[in-house]
């Protein structure tokens, strides 16, 4: 037995040595590269470390203006969708309406619709309007909320004993109080959740800014796809200062990571308790 026990957690040690080179494989090369001399061919050991190719990467374009773009966006996207996603989920979980199952499944159904197939209509519309080159359009969908997210929340507060807002109403409490201090204080790992992938999305957001703002109002993920770095003169990029950028575009992603891995877990386990 103590053999078998042995070879087990062999085997599973060397199954997880072999899922974190593949996944953090990717990561040591881009960084690696990052450091080469410019136009160097790809290598996989660091031969020199050229630091200043991260300081070339934040001169060589607006590399500033587009990260503020960036944070603009995910300021406007990320408060607005979590708290309307919130309010949606709270609603179908808690207040009873005719055809409240109906709708709600309605909303779902939204999840099975591809993005792309709403792109042409949505642009149209909001040319229509005028809201083109503007932040107005992730406004707008921040106040609809995500169906995704509905659904999470949803699933999260029907976990949450309805003794608590019985005992809220008594002590006269709103609906919306009763929300706002008795729901929300106890689903921090839900909103935690909500907000870092709401976040991850925005930040990395390639194709919705590309088609609704100029370049000047880029973020920096869409800005990183359409602008190449290079010398004055030449059209041959610079592949060293693109992987330095991309990795300073990567240092938001992997900190709201590390620091809400917890709450993630936390959040995606708990609104699949109760249906």
């Amino acid at each position: 037995m103590a053999n078998s026990s042995t070879v087990g957690k062999v085997i599973r040690y060397v199954l997880l040595i072999i899922c974190t080179v593949i996944f953090l494989g990717p990561l040591y090369l881009a960084i690696i590269n990052s450091l080469e001399n410019w136009y160097s061919p790809p290598v996989v050991l660091p031969r020199v470390w050229n630091w200043k190719n991260y300081y070339h990467a934040t001169v060589m374009i607006d590399f500033w203006r587009y990260v503020r773009n960036s944070f603009i966006i995910v300021a406007i996207s990320v408060p607005l969708s979590t708290f309307t996603s919130g309010l949606a989920g709270y609603a179908f979980a808690r207040l009873k309406a005719p055809g409240r199952n109906a709708l709600f499944m309605i909303v779902l159904s939204t999840m099975m619709l591809p993005g792309i197939v709403t792109q042409v209509p949505t642009y149209i519309l909001f040319y229509k309007f005028k809201l083109l080159n503007t932040f107005w359009p992730w406004l707008i969908w921040g106040f609809g909320g995500n169906a995704f997210f509905i659904f999470m929340y949803r699933q999260f507060f029907l976990t949450i004993p309805v003794e608590l807002e019985e005992a809220a109403r008594i002590d006269g409490c709103s609906i919306f109080r009763t929300y706002w201090n008795i729901i929300l204080p106890v689903s921090l790992p839900v909103v935690a959740t909500v907000s870092i992938l709401l976040f991850h999305g925005s930040w990395n957001d390639v194709t919705g800014p590309f088609m609704y703002l100029s370049q000047s109002k880029y973020p920096l993920a869409t800005a990183l796809s359409m602008i190449g770095y290079t010398e004055h003169g030449s059209k041959q990029v610079i592949n060293q200062l693109s992987l330095a950028a991309g990795m300073m575009l990567a240092i938001p992603i992997i900190t709201t990571f590390f620091i809400g891995q917890k709450y993630i877990v936390q959040g995606i386990v708990t609104t699949g308790i109760k249906s």
